[in-house]
């Protein structure tokens, strides 16, 4: 079972971490700190993939769950992390 979900959390993260880096702008503007933010969020995907990978023992359901949850986000954002971030007015 923890084999499952390693697998399933380490697929998912990749998938947001593709997703990320192969945002187009289309016009957007660009904001340094937005892209410093991707770039966290990259980093810190990829780095959690690569930690299960080696160690897919520990991996549990509510692991798994994030990391489908946080994948959905983004491609719920189509990769733009300016909407994950942003605030609505009120």
């Amino acid at each position: 079972m923890h084999t499952t979900l390693a697998i399933l959390a380490i697929a998912a993260q990749l998938a947001a971490v593709v997703r990320l880096l192969t945002y187009q702008r289309n016009g957007a503007r660009h904001r340094h700190h937005v892209s410093w933010v991707a770039w966290l969020l990259v980093v810190i995907l990829g780095g959690s993939a690569i930690e299960l990978a080696m160690h897919a023992k520990h991996t549990g359901l509510f692991e798994a769950g994030k990391s489908f949850l946080l994948a959905l986000f983004v491609f719920a954002a189509h990769g733009n992390v300016a909407r994950l971030i942003r605030s609505e007015p009120q």
